[in-house]
């Protein structure tokens, strides 16, 4: 029972860490750069990133 636990934490972990970088490589291809809180001036937020980072996009917001 002790080794289903370990199994069922790391396929949890493994799903939420492969979720996350997908977050930012989607921000990556779109030309967006990651942040942590706000956009700096300038800069539009188009998204998230992981980590509760914001995606940021250069140009003004339409």
């Amino acid at each position: 029972m002790r080794i289903l636990r370990i199994l069922m934490m790391i396929l949890f972990l493994s799903a939420e860490f492969s979720q996350a970088y997908d977050l930012s490589k989607n921000c990556r291809l779109r030309g967006g750069i990651c942040y942590i809180g706000r956009c700096p001036r300038r800069m539009f937020r188009s998204g998230s990133c992981s980590r509760g980072n914001v995606c940021c996009l250069r140009g003004w917001h339409p």
